[in-house]
């Protein structure tokens, strides 16, 4: 084999190394995308307050909306959303008493990496069971949630910057769905982003996708 020829394909496996280190980086970033919502879920089953607000970034353009209840942009509005009694308080709650449950499961998740590897975007489904406070009586509770969000990659660890949440049905295990598909969370402390559309069951609203189509690209 000619030098010419051992040179090109030493140049052929250092590409093909590299292809496989990008390939490797990227399904670490989603395994730990996948781990950060996890963990998520886990600490909004019994309102763990400040391990929630860690797993944010300190990014001026950190934000969360869910179903309308408000637009929070910003570390400290961030804080202000997940206080327990800020929810509750109407209700007399002022901490997670013992028979609170809200249990919010991520599953069917959709993670894209961006080229960069400093962005990601998520879709997910989230299976609810609780049981929460209400102005009558606690009520055992079945939903279903969509999230979009926008997770950012700083100093090597993975973080939300951008949490969205879209109720797709919030009924009564006793009732089901169909009649009734939703009791609304009527906590508002921010006004609502414009031009975001909540609207639940059943309206077949589709929230909007961050991904094209696998196959056809479009």
């Amino acid at each position: 084999m000619k030098a010419q020829e051992i040179e090109t394909k030493f140049k052929q496996m250092a590409a093909e190394i590299e292809e496989l280190k990008s390939r490797m980086q990227k399904t670490e970033d989603i395994e730990a995308i996948k781990k950060l919502h996890r963990a998520y879920g886990y600490y909004l089953e019994h309102w763990q307050e400040d391990e929630i607000v860690e797993l944010f970034s300190h990014n001026p353009e950190v934000s969360v909306e869910i179903n309308g209840t408000g637009f929070y942009k910003g570390w400290d509005a961030i804080k202000k959303s997940y206080r327990f009694a800020d929810h509750y308080t109407a209700y007399g709650a002022q901490k997670p008493p013992p028979d609170y449950l809200h249990i919010l499961m991520p599953i069917a998740g959709i993670i894209d990496v961006e080229p960069d590897g400093k962005t990601a975007k998520g879709r997910w489904y989230g299976f609810f069971l609780g049981a929460m406070p209400r102005p009558v009586e606690k009520r055992a509770l079945i939903g279903v949630t969509i999230w979009e969000n926008v997770y950012v990659k700083e100093d090597g660890i993975w973080k939300f910057l951008k949490l969205f949440a879209s109720d797709i049905l919030c009924s009564p295990i006793d009732e089901g769905w169909i009649k009734t598909p939703y009791i609304a969370n009527t906590r508002i402390t921010e006004k609502p982003k414009e031009g975001v559309n909540f609207a639940p069951y059943p309206s077949g609203y589709i929230f909007p996708y961050h991904y094209k189509n696998p196959v056809s690209g479009k």
